[in-house]
Protein backbone atom coordinates (compact mmCIF):
# COMPACT_ATOMS: atom_id res chain seq x y z
CA UNK A 1 0.00 0.00 0.00
CA UNK A 2 2.73 2.49 1.01
CA UNK A 3 6.26 2.66 -0.33
CA UNK A 4 8.70 4.11 2.20
CA UNK A 5 11.32 5.04 -0.40
CA UNK A 6 8.89 7.19 -2.38
CA UNK A 7 7.54 8.77 0.81
CA UNK A 8 11.01 9.76 2.04
CA UNK A 9 11.83 11.26 -1.38
CA UNK A 10 8.57 13.25 -1.25
CA UNK A 11 9.37 14.48 2.28
CA UNK A 12 12.84 15.66 1.22
CA UNK A 13 11.45 17.41 -1.86
CA UNK A 14 8.78 19.25 0.18
CA UNK A 15 11.35 20.35 2.77
CA UNK A 16 13.76 21.76 0.17
CA UNK A 17 10.90 23.50 -1.67
CA UNK A 18 9.92 25.15 1.62
CA UNK A 19 13.48 26.35 2.17
CA UNK A 20 13.63 27.83 -1.33
CA UNK A 21 10.24 29.49 -0.89
CA UNK A 22 11.35 31.01 2.42
CA UNK A 23 14.18 33.07 0.93
CA UNK A 24 13.16 36.69 1.54
CA UNK A 25 12.40 38.98 -1.33
CA UNK A 26 12.78 42.75 -0.90
CA UNK A 27 9.19 43.19 0.29
CA UNK A 28 9.34 40.10 2.51
CA UNK A 29 12.65 41.17 4.06
CA UNK A 30 11.07 44.43 5.29
CA UNK A 31 8.20 42.56 7.00
CA UNK A 32 8.85 40.01 9.76
CA UNK A 33 5.25 38.74 9.69
CA UNK A 34 5.83 35.16 8.58
CA UNK A 35 2.41 33.52 8.48
CA UNK A 36 3.28 30.15 6.90
CA UNK A 37 5.59 27.42 8.13
CA UNK A 38 6.38 23.91 7.03
CA UNK A 39 8.84 21.22 8.01
CA UNK A 40 9.73 17.64 8.79
CA UNK A 41 9.21 15.55 11.89
CA UNK A 42 10.46 12.16 13.06
CA UNK A 43 9.58 10.20 16.15
CA UNK A 44 8.25 7.07 17.77
CA UNK A 45 4.67 5.78 17.23
CA UNK A 46 3.10 3.29 19.68
CA UNK A 47 -0.20 1.71 18.49
CA UNK A 48 -2.69 0.38 21.07
CA UNK A 49 -6.19 -1.10 21.18
CA UNK A 50 -7.22 -3.51 18.40
CA UNK A 51 -4.64 -1.98 16.06
CA UNK A 52 -1.85 -2.46 18.58
CA UNK A 53 -2.37 -6.20 19.14
CA UNK A 54 0.76 -8.17 18.22
CA UNK A 55 2.64 -5.12 16.88
CA UNK A 56 5.46 -3.02 18.32
CA UNK A 57 6.14 0.70 18.23
CA UNK A 58 8.36 2.02 15.47
CA UNK A 59 10.08 5.17 14.21
CA UNK A 60 7.91 7.19 11.81
CA UNK A 61 8.58 10.21 9.54
CA UNK A 62 6.13 13.03 8.91
CA UNK A 63 5.58 16.45 7.36
CA UNK A 64 3.60 19.42 8.65
CA UNK A 65 2.26 22.81 7.59
CA UNK A 66 0.99 25.69 9.74
CA UNK A 67 -0.73 28.99 9.04
CA UNK A 68 -0.51 31.59 11.84
CA UNK A 69 -3.88 33.36 12.08
CA UNK A 70 -2.68 35.40 15.08
CA UNK A 71 0.07 35.40 17.72
CA UNK A 72 -1.84 32.76 19.67
CA UNK A 73 -3.80 30.59 17.19
CA UNK A 74 -2.60 28.70 14.12
CA UNK A 75 -4.17 26.27 11.70
CA UNK A 76 -2.05 23.15 11.33
CA UNK A 77 -2.00 19.99 9.24
CA UNK A 78 0.34 17.03 9.16
CA UNK A 79 0.87 13.62 7.62
CA UNK A 80 2.69 10.76 9.38
CA UNK A 81 3.51 7.36 7.89
CA UNK A 82 4.28 4.41 10.18
CA UNK A 83 4.94 0.72 9.58
CA UNK A 84 5.06 -1.82 12.42
CA UNK A 85 6.29 -5.39 12.98
CA UNK A 86 7.49 -6.23 9.47
CA UNK A 87 4.59 -4.35 7.86
CA UNK A 88 1.95 -6.23 9.84
CA UNK A 89 0.41 -2.80 10.48
CA UNK A 90 0.79 0.20 8.16
CA UNK A 91 -0.81 3.59 8.83
CA UNK A 92 -0.90 6.93 7.11
CA UNK A 93 -2.29 9.55 9.50
CA UNK A 94 -3.47 12.91 8.14
CA UNK A 95 -4.65 15.59 10.57
CA UNK A 96 -6.09 19.09 10.52
CA UNK A 97 -6.64 21.23 13.59
CA UNK A 98 -5.92 24.26 15.77
CA UNK A 99 -2.64 25.02 17.52
CA UNK A 100 -2.76 27.42 20.50
CA UNK A 101 0.45 28.97 21.87
CA UNK A 102 0.08 28.91 25.65
CA UNK A 103 2.80 31.43 26.61
CA UNK A 104 6.07 32.87 25.25
CA UNK A 105 9.37 32.50 27.14
CA UNK A 106 11.91 34.51 25.15
CA UNK A 107 12.22 32.29 22.00
CA UNK A 108 10.45 29.24 23.48
CA UNK A 109 6.71 28.79 22.97
CA UNK A 110 4.79 25.87 24.51
CA UNK A 111 1.53 25.00 22.74
CA UNK A 112 -1.48 22.69 22.72
CA UNK A 113 -3.10 21.02 19.68
CA UNK A 114 -6.64 19.86 19.04
CA UNK A 115 -7.66 18.35 15.72
CA UNK A 116 -9.31 15.64 13.67
CA UNK A 117 -8.10 13.48 10.87
CA UNK A 118 -8.33 10.58 8.47
CA UNK A 119 -6.30 7.46 9.20
CA UNK A 120 -5.56 5.04 6.36
CA UNK A 121 -4.98 1.67 8.05
CA UNK A 122 -3.78 -1.64 6.61
CA UNK A 123 -3.42 -4.56 9.07
CA UNK A 124 -2.68 -8.23 8.49
CA UNK A 125 -5.00 -10.31 10.69
CA UNK A 126 -5.37 -13.97 11.64
CA UNK A 127 -3.09 -16.92 10.97
CA UNK A 128 -3.51 -16.40 7.21
CA UNK A 129 -2.22 -12.80 7.46
CA UNK A 130 -5.24 -11.56 5.50
CA UNK A 131 -5.18 -7.80 4.87
CA UNK A 132 -7.88 -5.65 6.46
CA UNK A 133 -7.82 -2.15 4.99
CA UNK A 134 -9.95 0.85 5.97
CA UNK A 135 -10.08 4.62 6.26
CA UNK A 136 -10.95 5.66 9.80
CA UNK A 137 -12.00 9.04 11.17
CA UNK A 138 -10.65 10.24 14.51
CA UNK A 139 -9.41 13.08 16.66
CA UNK A 140 -6.11 14.00 18.27
CA UNK A 141 -4.70 16.00 21.18
CA UNK A 142 -1.15 17.17 21.64
CA UNK A 143 1.29 19.21 23.71
CA UNK A 144 4.56 20.56 22.44
CA UNK A 145 7.08 23.38 22.40
CA UNK A 146 8.98 25.21 19.66
CA UNK A 147 12.30 27.05 19.99
CA UNK A 148 13.13 29.80 17.48
CA UNK A 149 16.66 29.35 16.08
CA UNK A 150 16.39 32.44 13.88
CA UNK A 151 13.72 34.59 12.29
CA UNK A 152 12.91 31.83 9.80
CA UNK A 153 14.01 28.52 11.36
CA UNK A 154 12.77 26.71 14.46
CA UNK A 155 12.82 23.28 16.05
CA UNK A 156 10.70 21.60 18.68
CA UNK A 157 9.04 18.51 20.04
CA UNK A 158 5.48 17.28 20.34
CA UNK A 159 3.67 14.53 22.22
CA UNK A 160 0.31 13.54 20.70
CA UNK A 161 -2.51 11.04 21.17
CA UNK A 162 -4.64 9.98 18.18
CA UNK A 163 -7.93 8.16 18.78
CA UNK A 164 -9.60 6.43 15.83
CA UNK A 165 -13.26 5.45 15.65
CA UNK A 166 -13.95 1.79 14.91
CA UNK A 167 -14.96 0.16 11.67
CA UNK A 168 -15.87 -3.48 11.03
CA UNK A 169 -14.44 -5.08 7.90
CA UNK A 170 -15.84 -8.31 6.43
CA UNK A 171 -13.00 -10.55 5.23
CA UNK A 172 -13.39 -13.77 3.20
CA UNK A 173 -11.22 -15.94 5.52
CA UNK A 174 -11.39 -14.19 8.91
CA UNK A 175 -15.00 -12.98 8.84
CA UNK A 176 -15.87 -9.72 10.59
CA UNK A 177 -12.76 -7.93 11.83
CA UNK A 178 -12.85 -4.72 13.84
CA UNK A 179 -10.29 -2.01 13.13
CA UNK A 180 -10.12 0.45 16.02
CA UNK A 181 -7.67 1.84 18.50
CA UNK A 182 -5.32 4.71 19.03
CA UNK A 183 -1.70 5.59 18.74
CA UNK A 184 0.59 7.73 20.83
CA UNK A 185 3.60 9.51 19.41
CA UNK A 186 6.57 11.60 20.48
CA UNK A 187 8.21 13.61 17.67
CA UNK A 188 11.11 15.96 17.11
CA UNK A 189 10.38 18.52 14.42
CA UNK A 190 12.16 21.22 12.49
CA UNK A 191 10.55 23.89 10.38
CA UNK A 192 10.96 27.01 8.32
CA UNK A 193 8.74 30.10 8.23
CA UNK A 194 7.97 32.01 5.04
Amino acid sequence: MFQTGKLSNLLCLLFFMAILASQPTTAAAESSDSKHSTGLMVGQVWPSGELGKDVDGNVAPGIFYEYAASDIFSLYSNAIHSSHSNEKLKMLSTDLGIKANLVYYDKLSPYALLGMGLYFVNKKVGATQEEAEATLFGFNLGLGADLDLSEYFYMGMIFSIHNMFSKTISLPLNGNTELSGRWTGFFLRGGVRF
